[in-house]
């Protein structure tokens, strides 16, 4: 039998305290949600306490020695397990658009009139596994009346070029967008969400319809491309729309067809949260050539400060990333503009 006051400095002491201290850094970081570093050190303290309690006091040379073993092992499974989740986040960046996809044209009734309707019935998951459906339904004569949104556009010399074009868009668009915000709406009510799953809801939704590229000038063979341009259009040569004014679709138009890029996807986001009373923004990068939404939500993760305000940064063109995330080709802030803002 092993004393409590014995020295014990051997290998079950070492293993009894690891594993310990890794499940605490874990129940800690996750339940609490403290950085990894500050859960480990709370996880060290209680795991040495235990283990001195049942297996005895090791020497202080030997507890400094396991509690650095420790750190070492938490910290290298923590970045093996992000490179991982990068990596299949990366896999998962622009998924192609599929023929399955497509949007069906209907009918619904309104008051006494019978309207010629485009309707995609969205089945999806969010990102934490809970799944959601509904109709994103737009009317035919909107989509003919916006078709040329983004062509109509005349810039006016402003130095924010893209902010005024998307602010354009989303004024021209909203009061089109009724069908869908009461869809999500019923969504809510159906499943009493709170401020961050309606966001969750929306933006996974978005995420989930397959990426096409929005060209300004027309849709040319995958051979005359660079990657990844020309490896998307070789799987799916459909996944591509040209001739739009400013390489973007307007977000009615996007509806019908459900072909868009990241800034077609920003802008439909932007005017679906901004109906909803969030403060939401859209962030551009001429670094990256890539656009992303930004809110003003208490969530953890990158966040890009504006005007003493933190906007939390979500990817929306790709699956699996959840607020205050980006791919690593595309993490650094400081290439991260906000263009537009809904407060």
């Amino acid at each position: 039998m092993i004393h409590k006051n014995t020295k014990n400095n051997g290998c079950l002491w070492l293993f009894i305290f690891s594993l310990v201290c890794i499940t605490a850094t874990v129940v800690i970081s996750v339940f609490f949600q403290l950085k990894t570093t500050v859960s480990f050190v709370i996880a060290a303290i209680l795991a040495t306490i235990f283990t001195i309690i049942v297996y005895g006091k090791p020497s202080v040379s030997n507890l400094f020695r396991n509690v650095v073993v420790v750190f070492i092992l938490v910290m290298g499974i923590r970045f093996a397990l992000l490179s991982f989740f990068d990596l299949v986040k990366s896999t998962a960046t622009e998924t192609t658009f599929k023929i399955e996809e497509g949007v069906g044209k209907s009918t619904i009734v309104e008051g006494v009139d019978t309207v010629s309707v485009y309707s995609s019935h969205r089945l999806w998951k969010d990102n934490y596994g809970n799944y959601y459906e509904g109709d994103l339904t737009v009317r035919e004569r909107d989509f003919l009346r916006l078709l040329d949104g983004p062509k109509n556009f005349k810039a006016k010399g402003n130095s924010n070029f893209w902010g005024v074009l998307y602010d354009y868009l989303d004024r021209n668009d909203s009061p089109s967008l009724d069908l869908v915000m009461k869809a999500f709406q019923q969504i809510d009510k159906d499943r009493k969400l709170n401020q961050m799953e309606f966001a969750e809801m929306v933006i996974s939704c978005i995420q989930d319809i397959p990426y096409s590229y929005v060209f300004q000038e027309a849709c040319y063979p995958a051979s005359s491309y660079e990657e990844p341009i020309k490896s998307l259009l070789e799987d799916c040569p459909e996944c591509c729309i040209g001739n739009m004014a400013y390489g973007i679709q307007n977000p009615v138009s996007f509806l019908q067809n459900l072909k868009g890029d990241c800034d077609t996807r920003t802008v439909l986001i932007y005017a679906i949260l901004k109906h909803f009373k969030y403060d939401v923004a859209i962030l551009n990068s001429d670094f990256y050539r890539h656009s992303i939404i930004g809110l003003n939500i208490p969530a953890k993760g990158l966040y890009k400060t504006y005007y003493g305000k933190k906007y939390v940064v979500w990817e929306t063109t790709a699956k699996y990333y959840t607020a205050g995330q980006l791919p690593p080709n595309f993490n650094d802030l400081t290439h991260w503009n906000v263009v537009l803002t809904s407060k």
